[in-house]
Protein backbone atom coordinates (compact mmCIF):
# COMPACT_ATOMS: atom_id res chain seq x y z
CA UNK A 1 0.00 0.00 0.00
CA UNK A 2 2.26 2.75 -1.30
CA UNK A 3 -0.66 5.15 -1.16
CA UNK A 4 -4.42 4.91 -0.90
CA UNK A 5 -6.17 5.83 -4.13
CA UNK A 6 -9.05 3.38 -4.31
CA UNK A 7 -11.12 2.31 -1.28
CA UNK A 8 -13.63 -0.53 -1.40
CA UNK A 9 -16.49 -0.40 1.11
CA UNK A 10 -18.78 -3.44 1.05
CA UNK A 11 -22.13 -2.77 2.69
CA UNK A 12 -25.19 -4.76 3.66
CA UNK A 13 -26.88 -1.55 4.85
CA UNK A 14 -26.63 -2.63 8.51
CA UNK A 15 -25.60 -0.41 11.43
CA UNK A 16 -22.08 -1.84 11.43
CA UNK A 17 -21.78 -1.37 7.68
CA UNK A 18 -22.86 2.25 8.07
CA UNK A 19 -20.02 2.79 10.55
CA UNK A 20 -17.61 1.30 8.01
CA UNK A 21 -18.97 3.66 5.36
CA UNK A 22 -18.31 6.64 7.65
CA UNK A 23 -14.75 5.47 8.33
CA UNK A 24 -14.12 4.82 4.64
CA UNK A 25 -15.54 8.17 3.53
CA UNK A 26 -13.41 10.03 6.04
CA UNK A 27 -10.35 8.15 4.79
CA UNK A 28 -11.23 8.96 1.18
CA UNK A 29 -11.41 12.67 1.99
CA UNK A 30 -8.04 12.61 3.77
CA UNK A 31 -6.31 10.70 0.96
CA UNK A 32 -8.26 12.28 -1.91
CA UNK A 33 -9.21 8.73 -2.87
CA UNK A 34 -12.10 7.23 -4.80
CA UNK A 35 -14.70 5.09 -3.03
CA UNK A 36 -16.19 1.95 -4.52
CA UNK A 37 -19.39 1.22 -2.63
CA UNK A 38 -20.38 -2.43 -3.08
CA UNK A 39 -23.49 -4.43 -2.27
CA UNK A 40 -23.90 -8.08 -3.21
CA UNK A 41 -27.49 -9.26 -3.58
CA UNK A 42 -27.62 -12.75 -2.15
CA UNK A 43 -31.36 -13.36 -2.42
CA UNK A 44 -31.24 -17.17 -2.74
CA UNK A 45 -34.23 -16.93 -5.02
CA UNK A 46 -34.47 -19.39 -7.97
CA UNK A 47 -34.74 -16.92 -10.83
CA UNK A 48 -37.15 -18.15 -13.44
CA UNK A 49 -38.34 -21.15 -11.43
CA UNK A 50 -40.98 -23.06 -13.41
CA UNK A 51 -44.48 -21.97 -12.52
CA UNK A 52 -43.31 -19.24 -10.14
CA UNK A 53 -42.99 -15.98 -12.14
CA UNK A 54 -43.57 -13.94 -8.97
CA UNK A 55 -40.12 -14.97 -7.71
CA UNK A 56 -38.48 -13.32 -10.70
CA UNK A 57 -40.25 -10.08 -9.88
CA UNK A 58 -39.22 -10.35 -6.22
CA UNK A 59 -35.57 -10.88 -7.13
CA UNK A 60 -35.66 -7.90 -9.48
CA UNK A 61 -37.19 -5.78 -6.74
CA UNK A 62 -34.47 -6.75 -4.28
CA UNK A 63 -31.74 -5.85 -6.78
CA UNK A 64 -33.39 -2.56 -7.78
CA UNK A 65 -33.87 -1.65 -4.13
CA UNK A 66 -30.15 -2.27 -3.49
CA UNK A 67 -29.23 -0.04 -6.43
CA UNK A 68 -31.45 2.70 -5.05
CA UNK A 69 -29.99 2.41 -1.55
CA UNK A 70 -26.44 2.55 -2.90
CA UNK A 71 -27.26 5.68 -4.92
CA UNK A 72 -28.82 7.34 -1.87
CA UNK A 73 -25.74 6.63 0.26
CA UNK A 74 -23.41 7.77 -2.54
CA UNK A 75 -25.30 11.05 -2.97
CA UNK A 76 -25.17 11.73 0.78
CA UNK A 77 -21.43 10.98 0.97
CA UNK A 78 -20.64 13.11 -2.07
CA UNK A 79 -22.44 16.05 -0.53
CA UNK A 80 -20.88 15.61 2.92
CA UNK A 81 -17.30 14.63 2.01
CA UNK A 82 -16.89 15.86 -1.57
CA UNK A 83 -15.35 12.57 -2.68
CA UNK A 84 -15.66 10.57 -5.89
CA UNK A 85 -17.87 7.50 -5.53
CA UNK A 86 -18.73 4.57 -7.79
CA UNK A 87 -21.48 2.13 -6.83
CA UNK A 88 -21.41 -1.59 -7.56
CA UNK A 89 -24.48 -3.80 -7.19
CA UNK A 90 -24.04 -7.46 -8.14
CA UNK A 91 -25.88 -10.72 -7.75
CA UNK A 92 -23.83 -13.30 -5.89
CA UNK A 93 -21.84 -14.15 -2.80
CA UNK A 94 -20.44 -11.07 -0.95
CA UNK A 95 -16.89 -12.42 -0.48
CA UNK A 96 -16.61 -13.40 -4.14
CA UNK A 97 -17.97 -10.01 -5.19
CA UNK A 98 -15.38 -8.25 -3.02
CA UNK A 99 -12.55 -10.32 -4.50
CA UNK A 100 -13.68 -9.49 -8.03
CA UNK A 101 -14.04 -5.78 -7.24
CA UNK A 102 -10.53 -5.68 -5.76
CA UNK A 103 -9.05 -7.04 -8.98
CA UNK A 104 -11.13 -4.97 -11.38
CA UNK A 105 -10.66 -1.62 -9.65
CA UNK A 106 -7.08 -1.77 -8.30
CA UNK A 107 -8.34 -1.49 -4.74
CA UNK A 108 -5.72 -0.39 -2.21
CA UNK A 109 -7.69 -1.04 0.97
CA UNK A 110 -11.02 -2.52 2.07
CA UNK A 111 -13.05 -0.97 4.89
CA UNK A 112 -15.90 -3.17 6.08
CA UNK A 113 -18.10 -3.91 9.06
CA UNK A 114 -18.05 -7.11 11.07
CA UNK A 115 -20.81 -8.83 12.95
CA UNK A 116 -19.80 -10.37 16.28
CA UNK A 117 -20.87 -13.96 16.82
CA UNK A 118 -22.14 -15.54 20.00
CA UNK A 119 -22.51 -18.87 21.76
CA UNK A 120 -20.48 -21.76 20.42
CA UNK A 121 -19.57 -19.65 17.38
CA UNK A 122 -17.86 -17.07 19.61
CA UNK A 123 -14.52 -17.52 17.86
CA UNK A 124 -15.74 -16.42 14.45
CA UNK A 125 -16.61 -13.00 13.11
CA UNK A 126 -19.36 -12.72 10.50
CA UNK A 127 -18.66 -15.26 7.77
CA UNK A 128 -18.40 -12.73 4.94
CA UNK A 129 -16.02 -10.48 6.87
CA UNK A 130 -13.96 -13.50 7.91
CA UNK A 131 -13.58 -14.65 4.31
CA UNK A 132 -12.51 -11.19 3.17
CA UNK A 133 -9.97 -10.68 5.98
CA UNK A 134 -8.68 -14.20 5.44
CA UNK A 135 -8.19 -14.04 1.68
CA UNK A 136 -7.78 -10.37 0.72
CA UNK A 137 -4.54 -9.46 -1.02
CA UNK A 138 -4.82 -5.82 0.08
CA UNK A 139 -5.12 -4.50 3.66
CA UNK A 140 -8.53 -4.79 5.31
CA UNK A 141 -9.85 -2.58 8.09
CA UNK A 142 -12.63 -4.35 9.99
CA UNK A 143 -15.02 -2.10 11.89
CA UNK A 144 -16.93 -3.36 14.93
CA UNK A 145 -20.38 -2.16 15.92
CA UNK A 146 -19.05 -0.21 18.93
CA UNK A 147 -16.44 1.70 16.85
CA UNK A 148 -18.35 4.95 17.07
CA UNK A 149 -15.43 7.37 16.71
CA UNK A 150 -14.39 8.04 13.13
CA UNK A 151 -10.65 8.50 12.67
CA UNK A 152 -7.47 7.03 14.11
CA UNK A 153 -5.73 9.24 16.66
CA UNK A 154 -3.94 6.41 18.49
CA UNK A 155 -2.63 3.54 16.39
CA UNK A 156 -1.50 0.41 18.23
CA UNK A 157 1.36 -1.47 16.56
CA UNK A 158 2.20 -4.84 18.17
CA UNK A 159 5.72 -5.92 17.23
CA UNK A 160 6.69 -9.56 17.72
CA UNK A 161 9.97 -11.37 17.20
CA UNK A 162 9.09 -12.65 13.73
CA UNK A 163 10.42 -12.09 10.24
CA UNK A 164 7.42 -10.20 8.90
CA UNK A 165 6.34 -8.18 11.90
CA UNK A 166 7.86 -4.90 10.71
CA UNK A 167 6.24 -5.00 7.27
CA UNK A 168 3.26 -3.05 8.56
CA UNK A 169 5.32 -0.01 9.58
CA UNK A 170 5.07 1.72 6.18
CA UNK A 171 1.29 1.32 6.25
CA UNK A 172 1.23 2.75 9.76
CA UNK A 173 3.39 5.72 8.79
CA UNK A 174 1.07 6.55 5.90
CA UNK A 175 -2.01 6.47 8.12
CA UNK A 176 -0.33 8.37 10.95
CA UNK A 177 0.68 11.18 8.58
CA UNK A 178 -2.88 11.71 7.33
CA UNK A 179 -4.66 11.24 10.66
CA UNK A 180 -2.00 13.05 12.73
CA UNK A 181 -1.83 9.93 14.88
CA UNK A 182 0.38 8.84 17.71
CA UNK A 183 1.73 5.33 17.17
CA UNK A 184 1.98 3.11 20.23
CA UNK A 185 4.57 0.38 19.79
CA UNK A 186 4.02 -2.74 21.84
CA UNK A 187 7.02 -5.03 21.94
CA UNK A 188 5.83 -8.59 22.54
CA UNK A 189 8.57 -10.82 23.91
CA UNK A 190 7.46 -14.37 24.66
CA UNK A 191 10.68 -15.71 26.19
CA UNK A 192 13.12 -14.70 28.92
CA UNK A 193 16.13 -15.67 26.82
CA UNK A 194 18.78 -12.92 26.86
CA UNK A 195 19.81 -13.54 23.26
CA UNK A 196 16.23 -13.25 22.03
CA UNK A 197 15.81 -10.07 24.04
CA UNK A 198 18.92 -8.53 22.46
CA UNK A 199 17.76 -9.38 18.94
CA UNK A 200 14.35 -8.02 19.73
CA UNK A 201 15.80 -4.75 21.03
CA UNK A 202 17.65 -4.32 17.72
CA UNK A 203 14.37 -4.83 15.87
CA UNK A 204 12.55 -2.25 18.00
CA UNK A 205 15.38 0.25 17.55
CA UNK A 206 15.05 -0.17 13.80
CA UNK A 207 11.31 0.53 14.00
CA UNK A 208 11.89 3.58 16.19
CA UNK A 209 14.47 4.91 13.74
CA UNK A 210 12.00 4.52 10.87
CA UNK A 211 9.26 6.37 12.77
CA UNK A 212 11.62 9.14 13.81
CA UNK A 213 12.77 9.57 10.22
CA UNK A 214 9.14 9.92 9.14
CA UNK A 215 8.44 12.44 11.95
CA UNK A 216 5.76 10.20 13.44
CA UNK A 217 4.92 10.60 17.13
CA UNK A 218 5.21 7.35 19.04
CA UNK A 219 5.42 5.69 22.42
CA UNK A 220 6.99 2.33 23.27
CA UNK A 221 6.29 -0.42 25.77
CA UNK A 222 7.89 -3.85 26.10
CA UNK A 223 5.95 -6.69 27.71
CA UNK A 224 6.53 -10.38 28.39
CA UNK A 225 3.52 -12.58 27.88
CA UNK A 226 2.33 -15.89 26.50
CA UNK A 227 -0.81 -14.57 24.80
CA UNK A 228 0.09 -11.74 22.39
CA UNK A 229 -3.55 -11.17 21.44
CA UNK A 230 -4.59 -10.51 25.03
CA UNK A 231 -1.58 -8.26 25.61
CA UNK A 232 -2.28 -6.26 22.43
CA UNK A 233 -5.94 -5.68 23.27
CA UNK A 234 -5.16 -4.82 26.90
CA UNK A 235 -2.52 -2.34 25.73
CA UNK A 236 -4.94 -0.76 23.26
CA UNK A 237 -7.26 0.06 26.16
CA UNK A 238 -4.37 1.56 28.16
CA UNK A 239 -3.46 4.00 25.39
CA UNK A 240 -7.06 4.68 24.27
CA UNK A 241 -6.24 3.10 20.93
CA UNK A 242 -8.65 3.40 18.04
CA UNK A 243 -6.88 1.11 15.55
CA UNK A 244 -4.77 -2.04 15.91
CA UNK A 245 -2.57 -2.96 12.94
CA UNK A 246 -1.59 -6.62 12.58
CA UNK A 247 -0.06 -8.99 10.07
CA UNK A 248 -2.21 -12.02 9.25
CA UNK A 249 -0.31 -15.26 9.71
CA UNK A 250 -1.88 -17.54 7.12
CA UNK A 251 -1.51 -21.22 7.83
CA UNK A 252 -2.76 -24.05 5.63
CA UNK A 253 -4.65 -27.21 6.41
CA UNK A 254 -6.90 -29.59 4.49
CA UNK A 255 -9.69 -27.02 4.36
CA UNK A 256 -7.57 -24.26 2.81
CA UNK A 257 -6.39 -21.00 4.36
CA UNK A 258 -7.25 -19.66 7.78
CA UNK A 259 -6.07 -16.83 9.99
CA UNK A 260 -3.28 -17.49 12.44
CA UNK A 261 -4.44 -17.96 16.03
CA UNK A 262 -3.32 -14.59 17.37
CA UNK A 263 -4.62 -12.63 14.39
CA UNK A 264 -7.95 -14.43 14.65
CA UNK A 265 -8.32 -13.59 18.33
CA UNK A 266 -7.62 -9.91 17.73
CA UNK A 267 -9.93 -9.57 14.72
CA UNK A 268 -12.71 -11.46 16.50
CA UNK A 269 -12.52 -9.84 19.93
CA UNK A 270 -11.04 -6.37 19.52
CA UNK A 271 -13.36 -3.55 20.60
CA UNK A 272 -11.71 -1.16 18.14
CA UNK A 273 -11.06 -1.37 14.38
CA UNK A 274 -8.37 -3.78 13.22
CA UNK A 275 -6.23 -3.35 10.12
CA UNK A 276 -5.13 -6.74 8.80
CA UNK A 277 -2.23 -6.98 6.36
CA UNK A 278 -1.10 -10.10 4.56
CA UNK A 279 2.69 -10.53 4.90
CA UNK A 280 4.94 -10.63 1.88
CA UNK A 281 7.07 -13.80 2.00
CA UNK A 282 10.71 -12.95 2.62
CA UNK A 283 13.35 -14.52 0.43
CA UNK A 284 16.88 -15.24 1.61
CA UNK A 285 18.19 -11.79 0.75
CA UNK A 286 15.33 -10.11 2.62
CA UNK A 287 15.59 -12.29 5.72
CA UNK A 288 15.50 -10.31 8.93
CA UNK A 289 18.90 -10.64 10.66
CA UNK A 290 17.14 -10.19 13.99
CA UNK A 291 15.54 -13.56 13.29
CA UNK A 292 12.89 -14.97 15.55
CA UNK A 293 9.83 -17.11 15.29
CA UNK A 294 6.27 -16.94 16.49
CA UNK A 295 3.05 -15.25 15.48
CA UNK A 296 3.19 -12.61 12.82
CA UNK A 297 1.94 -9.42 14.39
Amino acid sequence: MATIKNILIPTDFSETANLAVAHGANMAKLFNAKIYLLHAVEANIPIGAPGEPALVIEADNIYNDAVAQLKKIADELTQKYQVEIATIAVNGKPAAAVAEAVKENNIDIIVMGTHGASGFEEFFIGSNAHKVVNLATCPVISIQVNSKNVGFSNIVAPISNSTHSRQKINNIIELAAKYNSTVHLLGLLETNDATDAKKFEIKLESVEHTLNKANVKFTKKLVHGHNPAVEAMKFSEEVNGDLIVIMTDHESDLTGMFLGTVAKQIVNHSKIPVMSIRPIPANYEEFDPAGGTGEIL
